[in-house]
């Protein structure tokens, strides 16, 4: 996935974030760096330093030191660091700005590890943590989900200070609790050891830089879409969510990095992109010229599925930093099909 860098959409994309890359000269860590967020995060920092001479350093953190090496192309600002993200960091490393993007994030790993996600989350946001609360001149963004919502009657909008429950006597629900924990850390270690962290609330996140191994429902359309064939619905896809596309989430994400108020969460999202499942699979389909068909999951498939609900995140407190999205729904996944045809040709 090197070549997606050199990819005019993509690139062209990414130069809408760096007006919100407010720092020079800087070290970033970002933690998951070969995933969805974090990939595309490294690469709007290496691009600023490309473009405008930032001359920041980044290190890519993940677990897999080959994975880091097929998504990014060596250069001398930018370091691997290949480890767990719950293993202590070398305190020989300084970091001015930590973007916390490590965590399992796909229905499968869910379903399936569900001890790995809650220990990954768990773990590895209590380690990112001690080491601010050690070093209190660093920054620190935590990557966080719509799902710590839950659910609430009736409701279909959240704010920033909604709360619904969760059902923890499902498996799933490791995912949305452990991330529900690790919010309260955040707050926590601002409030008693005043570490300087802002929290990011992330809608459904779709981009050209997902893992080929996601099996979320609109990453499953677009390999369906690509592939030509015929895009699966295993529900009616009625629940209603807020999409976004991976440049605008970013672009969100470093708006919050330096604008956003410490201890604060912010949802993240494009309210432009309000639309059910049904919405988005019809949406891919016209894109790719394929049909959409529908077909019962199976029962491993079902244990990773949340329930159905509409839940569609507010977005006023993070325009209210400044930050708007550039991408309609239908702009951000075409940009999404060609950027990957082309990276499969």
């Amino acid at each position: 996935m090197k070549e997606i860098y050199d990819n005019k959409l993509y690139r062209d994309g990414l130069e809408t974030v760096i007006p919100y890359i407010e720092a020079k000269g800087k070290t970033f860590l970002v933690t998951g760096a070969s995933g969805l967020i974090g990939s595309c995060m490294v690469d709007a920092l290496l691009l600023a330093n490309d473009l405008f001479g930032y001359q920041n350093k980044v290190y890519a953190l993940g677990r897999s030191k080959e994975k880091l090496q097929n998504r990014f192309s060596k250069r001398d600002d930018l370091v691997f660091l290949a480890q767990d993200v719950a293993a202590p960091f070398d305190e020989g490393l300084g970091f001015d700005f930590i973007i916390h993007a490590a965590s399992n994030a796909d229905p499968h790993s869910y379903a399936v590890y569900p001890v790995e996600t809650i220990l990954t989350n768990v773990a590895g946001a209590k380690n990112i943590l001690e080491y601010c609360a050690k070093h209190k001149e660093t920054r620190m963004l935590f990557t966080s989900t719509f799902e710590v919502y839950g659910k609430t009657e009736g409701a279909v909008y959240y704010s920033e200070d909604d709360h619904g429950v969760i059902n923890y006597n499902e498996i799933r629900s490791g995912y949305p609790e452990s991330k529900r924990v690790c919010e309260l850390m955040v707050r926590s270690y601002h409030s008693e050891y005043g570490v300087d962290a802002v929290i990011g609330r992330l809608c459904s996140i779709y981009g050209p830089c997902m893992n080929p191994g996601d099996n979320k429902a609109h990453a499953q359309f677009l390999n369906k879409g690509i592939q030509k064939e015929s895009i699966v619905l295993k529900s009616p896809g009625l629940q209603k969510r807020t999409y976004c596309y991976v440049i605008d989430a970013v672009s969100g994400l470093m708006c919050l990095l330096f604008r956003g108020v410490s201890g604060e969460a912010y949802n993240v999202a494009n309210k432009e992109s309000e639309v059910t499942i049904k919405d988005v699979a019809n949406e891919v389909a016209k894109i790719c010229g394929v049909e959409v068909i529908f077909d019962l999951p199976s029962e491993e498939e079902q244990r990773g599925f949340s329930k159905p609900q509409d839940i569609v995140l507010k977005t006023d407190k993070l325009e209210a930093l400044g930050w708007e999205a550039k991408y309609s729904l239908n702009r951000g996944f075409s940009d999404t099909v060609n950027i990957l045809q082309k990276r499969e040709k």
